[in-house]
Order: C-alpha cells, then sequence, then structure tokens
C-alpha cells in the first residue's frame, strides 16, 4: 500500500451551503463542546509511513506506534526532497475537533486553496506541517476528538473528555515526534506548536511540561488549563505568542465559564488571558502566569498588528519574549479564518488580521533552541 495521500478537498471545515452549516451547527451542539470546524469532515485512513515513506511534496496520514486510532496528518511542502532537516510545527485541534478539520478552520470562508489557510503558508515558508488527533469522545465519533490539556483540581476548571480519562498527552507527543523523525528528517531544534481552543490549552501544558522539545508556541483561543490546577514548572523559557478574541464566548477572555452551548454553563470554568499571561493578584490557587514564571519584566511593551494591541513582556530567562494579542472584536474563531458556525453563537472572524502568516512569521523569528 502507498502512503495515504488524500485531497485537501475532505478538509473544508464547513459543507458549502445552508444545509451543512445547519448540519455542523447540531454536531457542536451535540458534542457540547468547543470544535475546531473539523465535524463536516470525514475520518481518514492512516497508514505505517515508515514502511512507506513520502518522496514527495504533499499531504500524507500517518499512524503513531503504540496509540491506536491516534494518527496524524504529515504535510510536507512542495520543495521536500528528503535530503534537508527542515523546521517543523505541530497544530492540535479544539475539543470535539479531529486532524482533519484544522486546516478548514484557518481558511478565510474555509476555503482550502485560501493564501491565509495554516497548510498554504506553512508550504510557502518550507515548514513540515503535523495535524495531530487527539482521543474519542466516542467510539463512533472518529471526527470528535479532545487533549489532555488539564483542568480539574480544587478550582473545578473545565475539564474535557480525555481529562477526565487521564490520557497521558505528553507521553503521545513524544511518541509523535519520534516518528515524525523515522519518517522525515526535520530540524529538532526548530519544533513549533500551535493550537485552536482545546489544542492552545495543550501547547501551553507541553511547554510547561516538555519544553526541551519546543522552541515557540503560538496558541489560539485557549489558555493555559493546566497550570491552573497543577504545577507548571518548566526546566527552560519558551517563547510565546498567545492570540485570543476579545469577545469570545467559548472560552471567555476573562475566564469563567464558557457560553456557546448549555452544556459549558454548568461543567467548570476555563482560566482567563491574563491569568496564563501575567496571573491575578489576590485569586487563591491561580496560575502566577508565564511572565511571572519565566521571570520576565513585569510591563508590556504595547504594539499594535494593525488596530488590535499586542503586549510583549521582554528580559525572560533565556532571552525569551513572552506576548499576547487581543484581537478587538473576534470570537472563538482563527483570525483570518472561516466563520465556522453563526456569530451569534461563537462571535465573529476578525478578517483583517492574517493570524497563520503571523504565527509562522513568528515561528521564523525564533532561532534553533
Amino acid at each position: 500500500m502507498s502512503p495515504a495521500k488524500w485531497s485537501a478537498v475532505s478538509r473544508r471545515s464547513v459543507i458549502p451551503g445552508r444545509g451543512g452549516r445547519a448540519a455542523l451547527e447540531a454536531a457542536f451542539l451535540w458534542a457540547g463542546g468547543l470544535l475546531s470546524a473539523a465535524s463536516g469532515c470525514r475520518h481518514v485512513d492512516a497508514d505505517d509511513c515508515q514502511k512507506n515513506r513520502p518522496t514527495l511534496g504533499g499531504e500524507y496520514a500517518c499512524t503513531v506506534p503504540g496509540f491506536a486510532d491516534r494518527d496524524f496528518l504529515l504535510r510536507l511542502p512542495a520543495a521536500f526532497d528528503g535530503t534537508r532537516s527542515l523546521p517543523l510545527i505541530v497544530a492540535m485541534h479544539g475539543a470535539s475537533g479531529s486532524k482533519e478539520g484544522f486546516n478548514g478552520l484557518t481558511c478565510a470562508g474555509g476555503d482550502s486553496k485560501s493564501p491565509s489557510c495554516l497548510s498554504q503558508v506553512a508550504d510557502k515558508e518550507g515548514f513540515v506541517l503535523v495535524y495531530a488527533d487527539g482521543t474519542r469522545i466516542a467510539p463512533a465519533t472518529a471526527a470528535s476528538r479532545t487533549w489532555n490539556a488539564g483542568g480539574g483540581g480544587a478550582r473545578g476548571l473545565r475539564c474535557e473528555h480525555a481529562c477526565k480519562a487521564g490520557v497521558d498527552d505528553v507521553a503521545y507527543f513524544r511518541a509523535l515526534l519520534a516518528e515524525i523523525a523515522a519518517i522525515v528528517p526535520y530540524d529538532r531544534q526548530r519544533v513549533y506548536l500551535t493550537g485552536f481552543s482545546n489544542g492552545a490549552a495543550m501547547a501551553h501544558r507541553l511547554a510547561c511540561e516538555v519544553p526541551e522539545r519546543i522552541a515557540a508556541i503560538a496558541p489560539v483561543g485557549g489558555a493555559n488549563q493546566f497550570a491552573g490546577a497543577s504545577p507548571c514548572m518548566p526546566s527552560r523559557a519558551t517563547p510565546i505568542l498567545h492570540i485570543h478574541g476579545e469577545l469570545d464566548p467559548c472560552w471567555p477572555y476573562g475566564g469563567g465559564l464558557g457560553q456557546c452551548v448549555a452544556e459549558q454553563t454548568s461543567s467548570g470554568p476555563y482560566v482567563s488571558v491574563d491569568e496564563t499571561m501575567v496571573g491575578v493578584a489576590g485569586q487563591s490557587g491561580s496560575d502566577p502566569g508565564w511572565v511571572a514564571r519565566l521571570g520576565c519584566t513585569p510591563t508590556a511593551t504595547t504594539t499594535q498588528v494593525g488596530r488590535h494591541p499586542r503586549d510583549s513582556y521582554g528580559g525572560c530567562r533565556g532571552g525569551v519574549t513572552v506576548s499576547r494579542i487581543k484581537v478587538l472584536g473576534a470570537g472563538h474563531t482563527w483570525p483570518g479564518g472561516d466563520q465556522y458556525l453563526s456569530s451569534d453563537r461563537i462571535g465573529s472572524v476578525a478578517p483583517d488580521f492574517p493570524a497563520s502568516q503571523l504565527i509562522v512569521d513568528f515561528f521564523k523569528s525564533i532561532p534553533a533552541r
């Protein structure tokens, strides 16, 4: 069997037309989670890519030894020839999403040919891109998965299915990197993480627990749920670019209960962006935040990304910088990406904010670590 290469058409996040979007909303309500717009995508069967090694640019579905049903999509840029070690981006979907749906979330209008898509930007900039899969919520839900990004604890923080099940996603991440290395050459000093919602929270957790494997993270729409419930004591500092919609109703910028679906209002709060980045004074048991944890200068330098404020904290351990961008007027969406559900449910997309390009440019600015 040849490598499981497949068409980008199947990764469309929303089926065109009113019926497709209505079906996606129904799936979202049933799942009761924060999806990555994957519900409209079919599951893709994977192959043992060590035995059937890719030799050309394109997209391949590959298995992870020891983790049945936790496959990944391996996207190789057009210039790939197997002779050079390229930088690697690992992208993690949101709750109730899957690897097949992530790219569509990042595409303007859900159009997989849009230059705004993360896949298109990564290809253009010469990155290997991996879309990883979380754990199924139920046996029949191949396209509805979560990550154990932390939660619960004394504060009763929101804890997704994989969190409640105690899935060892740190072990999965290590196995994933090992399998990618066995298939294609990549630069192990330039491994970058991004994710949306629950996947963004997973990026934060990995920066807490395996920073020696990570050059930088750029989470979107999900904060550090792990550090709100468990000690986060990284062995080294990780550069961070956190992006979050100002009016996100699903993972509120100011924390608290989500408001996208009724189930969220009684299933535990989310940590705020402020707590994740700079800490919240006087809040018992809260996360001190990345700025304090990494010894950064406590006063931010504020610049603008278009009309959106970017707060950056320098002077951190290891010479890294920690930044956050508040996307004004935006909801639980990927800036510059798809309005995968109606704005009255998830808020709006910021069309003037090219998140995929900004994130890849951020990764390019971080030297090998």
